[in-house]
């Protein structure tokens, strides 16, 4: 694969793995990643976490926002914003 990879965490490998996790929200567009096929325009946190939490391969809207949490090391705010990339990111 060419261009720059969108880096995961464990959970995020495992969930791509069971096939739970079919979009991955970021600060920044990954526009290069040729598993990417669509990127959405910037949304904030508390819209993901309410309408995309099952895509994102969490079991709830609660566990999303722990992830959040724990990637960011802090609080991340509902409306902080982020662009979801949908694609099939399984290796």
């Amino acid at each position: 694969m060419k261009g720059k990879l969108i880096p995961f965490n464990g959970w995020s490998k495992d969930r791509i793995a069971r096939g739970m996790k079919t979009c991955t929200s970021r600060h920044t567009r990954y526009t290069d990643d040729p598993r990417v096929t669509y990127i959405s325009p910037a949304l904030p946190k508390w819209f993901i976490v309410k309408y995309f939490w099952k895509e994102e391969g969490a079991k709830s809207p609660e566990e999303l926002i722990e992830v959040f949490s724990n990637i960011y090391g802090r609080v991340v705010g509902v409306n902080e914003k982020f662009y979801i990339h949908f694609g099939d990111f399984r290796e």
